[in-house]
């Protein structure tokens, strides 16, 4: 088949390249001048657990209340409108109801997901000798004995996703990562020994090579204006171009989706990151420490060391940066590993990028309301966890054949009813 796919991202990428893989003629259209220009350009690149993150997965992480309480953490929520709280309130029933055991399924959905991606992603660097600045092992660092109790009671849970994981004390967090800061306090940390975390562009980029050495033309620097249902194509600057099938892995521009009448009870959500290079290799994260009560993620990457924070509700990616959140970055880097990165290096790397996320925190992975029209998008904080699982499921929804996990969880209708 002749397959469009719009949008150059992780999740595109991936994509193509499964279904060269498959023997499918692709192209990839792509607004920017290059690949991972977007949102897939300098996220935190944490690969898992996927639950943790902030406003991963109704919960999964910390709980939505807690972030409403602390402007630092979710900036915009004292100016949003009626459609926002509708998508809070969503949120906020269906983490009312996995504290209830009532509904845990989701994060069990989301990390059957981000290990079936991580079996592929494996599977890719032996084949083609990748790797992106792939870490192992994690540390979620607990300040208080509170935090250590809340996580405590859901360690069994945890476990039961299939994710190993222990809760350490102080000690054995300055063992694990020597570098941290002696006088933060430190209650006690949850210890993920399989964690992964990557570096996002980098490994983006590695696939678009092995997608090209298949056969996958991708055109940077081209805006899709439409898309046409009968026949099939894309609207580029006033010409029609023709295709068996379309699939959209536009993350956070969701236009061409309306303008065919897919409406997704999305939020728009903006972080940031700073990277910058190591100082002192001893005095640097050896891999990825999480601050739970700041949410703020510090993970190695070679040589840069990157920390990445910040939820902005309904906010876009050229929006003003705001600089108090990128302070509280800065202080937070001193403070957890003191003399370890060089801030005030010319090579000091600030972004700030936008997510798309649905109320249930899962991706909407399948077919559209429009014959062969798909859909790979809304990600939330996952592209980079889930994009090898997504597009390996696309590629089979397409052949219609058998998808090798169960995907009836991410399926882009199921909040049409809601």
């Amino acid at each position: 088949m002749n397959i469009a796919i719009v949008g150059a991202g992780t999740s595109g990428i991936s994509t193509a390249l499964e279904l060269a893989r498959d023997g499918h003629q692709v192209t990839v259209y792509e607004q920017h001048n290059a690949t991972a220009e977007d949102a897939s350009f300098a996220p935190g690149g944490w690969l898992s657990p996927c639950a943790l993150q902030t406003l991963s997965v109704p919960g999964g992480g910390m709980p939505l209340q807690r972030l409403l309480r602390n402007p630092h953490l979710l900036q915009g929520s004292t100016l949003i409108g009626g459609q926002t709280w509708r998508w809070l309130r969503q949120w906020k029933k269906r983490e009312k109801q996995a504290s209830k055991q009532l509904n845990r399924q989701l994060a069990c959905d989301l990390q059957n997901l981000a290990a079936y991606s991580q079996s592929l992603r494996w599977q890719d660097s032996e084949d083609a000798a990748i790797s992106a600045e792939l870490k192992a092992g994690h540390l979620v660092i607990l300040r208080t004995p509170q935090d250590c109790v809340f996580w405590k009671e859901r360690l069994e849970s945890l476990q039961h996703q299939g994710v190993p994981c222990s809760l350490v004390t102080a000690e054995q967090c300055q063992q694990l990562e020597p570098g941290l800061g002696q006088e933060l306090p430190i209650a006690g940390a949850l210890h993920f020994p399989s964690g992964e975390s990557i570096n996002p562009r980098l490994w983006t980029q590695q696939l678009r090579t092995q997608a090209q050495a298949l056969g996958v033309n991708i055109h940077p620097g081209v805006r899709v204006d439409a898309v046409q249902n009968h026949p099939l194509g894309l609207k580029i600057q006033g010409r029609m171009y023709l295709h068996d099938s379309i699939v959209l892995c536009t993350g956070a521009h969701q236009d061409l989706l309306q303008h065919i009448g897919i409406q997704l009870p999305s939020l728009a959500i903006a972080g940031y990151s700073v990277t910058a290079p190591v100082r002192d290799a001893l005095l640097a994260p050896r891999s990825s420490v999480m601050d739970w009560a700041q949410q703020t993620t510090i993970s190695r990457m070679g040589q840069r060391v990157r920390i990445t924070a910040g939820a902005e509700l309904n906010s876009a990616a050229d929006t003003p940066q705001q600089q108090p959140t990128l302070q509280r970055m800065y202080n937070l880097l001193n403070d957890w590993f003191p003399g370890g990165v060089q801030l005030s290096s010319p090579q000091l790397q600030i972004w700030k990028g936008t997510r798309l996320l649905l109320p249930d925190g899962l991706p909407a992975v399948g077919p559209s309301p429009h014959p062969n029209i798909w859909l790979n998008t809304a990600h939330g904080s996952h592209g980079i966890a889930l994009a090898a699982g997504c597009a390996r499921a696309l590629a089979d929804m397409l052949s219609h054949k058998e998808t090798a996990i169960d995907m009836g969880a991410f399926h882009p209708h199921r909040f049409q009813h809601n």
